[in-house]
């Protein structure tokens, strides 16, 4: 009921939002064709002014009937263009008012819509959370227990897609708010539309991973092979965490490995690595350090990320891999994220027909180390 609430409200809000914004277009297209009349009797051009006002009458009748009388009166005799410009300049005065109220009733909206969404998606996550807590599924009872995580799957995979389409919406819409040509934002307006951009990406990034959860519940993911130089992925997954690195203080280098190509998805491979070590610098404290390595060994290509965090304790490690687990050194220390990071790094490994391994004590650090099988093994579950 809680869910279906929220969800009704998310929609209401973007179909408000959409609105408002669609209106404010509509408004600026309006006050484009007023400028061009203006412009025209401005230039004398009588046919040009015939032309602009017709477009007039087309687009917006409301407007041609007020500027009519003026207008007759100035086709009858063009010396008296200056009634005609003050006419004119009336509703361009009166749709630059409508242009501000609009564009800020469209910000309201939006950003009423981002919270909405934000408190959709917490309100999930929670269910989530006081399922796995309370235990209701009876082990007794396997094929209860199978519908439930059935109908869980399909209730995110739902909820995660309706999300998508409004929150790609309100990124368009976002986009045009903070575009100079719909309007001059003060210092403190695009500092607030900065963070609703940035709480939007947030939230996309959150809805993909719902859905990624649920597709590997359903099976396997599904891949796109191709030959993938491990060297240069790992090369490449460090280069974007850079930024985070450097940002915490932690010194995060790559160390050469026996070059080698292993027949991956890409776009998947480079997901894996891109948690496992956003992950590493997230635990690793300040000066810590966290190494990249990548290899062929034997017939397994071999990708490792250690880091001198704080380790994880055993009972922690038994669960690492379970959806929105978070570990109670995360929890205590308020460590960003949704736990749901090594659960996809894991789908994608056994989509890979790989394993993954965890080496951690406390105090110490951690070693997460992936094998992937290349050579023959690859050809056998590729065709």
């Amino acid at each position: 009921m809680l869910i279906s609430a929220a969800l009704l409200l998310t929609f209401a809000s973007g179909a408000l939002s959409g609105f408002r914004i669609h209106r404010g277009a509509d408004i600026e297209h309006q006050t484009i064709r007023t400028q061009r009349l203006e412009t025209e009797v401005l230039e004398h051009h009588l046919p040009s002014v015939r032309s602009a006002y017709a477009d007039i009458v087309e687009n917006n009748p409301g407007e041609a009937t007020r500027l009519r009388p003026s207008y007759l009166a100035y086709v009858r005799n063009p010396s008296t263009s200056r009634a005609f410009e003050r006419a004119i300049e009336s509703e361009i005065t009166g749709q630059s008012r409508a242009f501000r109220h609009a564009t800020t009733a469209a910000r309201e909206a939006v950003a009423g819509l981002i919270v909405v969404a934000t408190l959709l998606v917490l309100t999930l996550i929670w269910l989530f959370e006081l399922e796995r807590r309370a235990g209701r599924i009876d082990r007794d009872n396997a094929a209860r227990a199978e519908e439930l995580i059935r109908l869980r799957d399909e209730f995110v995979a739902v909820v995660s897609h309706e999300l998508r389409t409004p929150l790609t919406s309100i990124i368009g819409y976002l986009e045009l708010l903070v575009d100079e040509d719909s309007g001059e934002l003060s210092s403190e307006q695009q500092a607030y539309l900065e963070i609703v951009q940035r709480s939007t990406s947030r939230l996309v990034e959150l809805v993909g991973d719902l859905l990624l959860v649920a597709e590997a519940e359903r099976g396997p993911l599904a891949l796109e092979l191709a030959e993938i130089d491990i060297a240069a992925l790992a090369a490449d997954a460090a280069e974007s965490a850079r930024p985070s690195a450097d940002a915490r203080g932690v010194i995060l280098r790559v160390e050469p490995g026996s070059g080698g190509t292993v027949a991956g998805d890409p776009t998947r491979l480079a997901q894996m690595l891109d948690n496992l070590i956003s992950n590493a610098i997230k635990f690793t404290p300040e000066r810590g350090r966290v190494t990249v390595h990548a290899a062929v060994r034997g017939s397994d290509a071999v990708f490792e990320v250690a880091d001198t965090g704080g380790g994880v304790s055993e009972a922690d490690r038994e669960r690492l891999f379970d959806p929105f687990f978070r570990s109670r050194d995360a929890n205590a220390g308020a460590v960003p994220g949704t736990g749901l990071g090594l659960t996809i790094t894991k789908a994608i490994v056994d989509a890979h027909h790989g394993t993954i391994e965890v080496e951690s004590a406390p105090g110490v650090g951690t070693t997460f180390r992936v094998r992937l099988p290349v050579g023959e093994r690859i050809a056998v579950f590729s065709r």
